[in-house]
């Protein structure tokens, strides 16, 4: 009797341990699934062959970002620390990524260091709650370090690299970009006429870095990017700044379905173009800024282009200083031609900065500037209240 017992108490446990066992198979293959269709929702598709969970942590196997040629193929990936559920939502404390070491002939791409952190996925079948409504989240993404190769020599570089976000009190994400120190040499490229045309510019080597900061208030719909800038050595500073209000989650959801429907349907994008353009109206500009600041990079391409057509640099800077105002001449607009052309001819003569602004005292609605483009383009510089200043920093 006692024997019967302990071999029915033993049949009963391995039957408890096999039911719970299945249950944490089933518990990853879950989440596995909610996240495809969670990053799917912000048209980035992922595949993958499988899940198993090991204690606290999910392992998602074979895992692809995208498709075609450009897919991300990051193998087996460990998701530390999982809860939940499909029907609370799952969050995830941390994602370490493997390193990566891809070779295609002689060139080499390898990165390292990779991690994301602070995962959150909306529940199945229920309005997301997360920030922004978005169908996931994450707190921060960085990667250690990229290079790339040809033939053993170092073509590019990228240094410590990060994204992170925050969420204030009343809602509002603020999002930091920080883009490590980048290294390119165009001296180890072969047969490449880029690569060439920058050491003939005077550039065998390039160095730089970039930032950027964004702010969104989904309840407002304001979307504050303030600013994104690249800085390049001895070559010059790119930076972009806006303001739009009207880009709320409805809206954010919207675009993502159109982009998702693309890809889906390519013979479809004059459809998809025409339904773009009628989410665009419901957003207007704020401000919108694009300068650039030089540290040799205009007088270098003069040079070049002038050695090239067999003249000197200020003559070529003539050139262009008189073609401005001619190539916007079918705007029918002589007060911004004039504008425009002496923003030009001041930059060229002493390279220091330019710049493109959009100041308007209202927030200029989409739908204003189609019309302008489409029907009066000669009024559209106008409507945009737009101004081009040289040399003002």
């Amino acid at each position: 009797m006692r024997a019967s017992a302990s071999r029915a108490v033993l049949a009963s446990l391995g039957l408890l341990l096999a039911g719970s066992a299945s249950a944490l198979a089933a518990d990853a293959q879950a989440f596995a699934n909610r996240l495809k269709d969670a990053v799917a929702a912000s048209s980035l598709p992922m595949s993958f062959a499988g899940a198993e969970s090991q204690g606290d942590n999910v392992v998602v196997k074979g895992v692809t970002f995208g498709t075609g040629p450009d897919a991300a193929k990051l193998g087996d990936v460990t998701f530390e620390g999982v809860t939940g559920s499909d029907a609370d939502g799952w969050k995830v404390t941390r994602v370490p990524i493997a390193d990566v070491d891809q070779a295609d002939g002689d060139k080499r791409i390898q990165a390292r260091g990779m991690v994301v952190s602070g995962i959150q996925i909306a529940p199945k079948d229920k309005p997301s709650t997360l920030p922004g409504e978005a169908p996931w989240f994450f707190d921060s993404a960085a990667v250690q370090g990229v290079e790339g190769t040809e033939s053993g020599k170092p073509v590019f570089s990228l240094g410590a690299t990060s994204f992170t976000n925050s969420v204030a009190s009343g809602g509002a994400i603020d999002s930091n970009f920080t883009l490590g120190d980048l290294k390119l040499d165009f001296t180890a490229t072969k047969d490449d006429e880029a690569a060439k045309t920058m050491t003939a510019v005077g550039y065998p080597q390039l160095a730089g870095n970039g930032t950027m900061h964004m702010n969104w208030d989904p309840k407002s719909g304001d979307l504050t990017l303030d600013p994104f800038t690249l800085d390049f050595q001895n070559a010059g500073k790119f930076d972009v700044a806006y303001m739009i209000k009207g880009y709320t989650p409805a809206f954010a959801k919207q675009l993502s379905q159109i982009q998702n429907q693309m890809a889906s349907q390519p013979d479809q994008a004059s459809q998809s173009g025409m339904a773009i353009i009628g989410l665009l109206s419901q957003l207007s500009i704020g401000s919108l800024q694009v300068g650039f600041t030089d540290a040799s990079l205009t007088n270098k391409l003069l040079d070049y282009f002038a050695k090239e057509n067999g003249t000197t640099r200020e003559q070529l800077a003539d050139s262009l200083s008189q073609m401005a105002p001619q190539s916007l001449a079918a705007l029918n607009n002589p007060e911004f031609q004039a504008q425009v052309a002496g923003a030009i001819s001041a930059f060229l003569k002493d390279p220091k900065s330019i710049k493109v602004e959009v100041k308007p005292t209202q927030p200029i609605p989409a739908t204003q500037i189609i019309g302008a483009a489409m029907g009066a383009p000669q009024t559209l510089p106008n409507v945009l209240q737009l101004k081009v200043t040289a040399n003002t920093q």
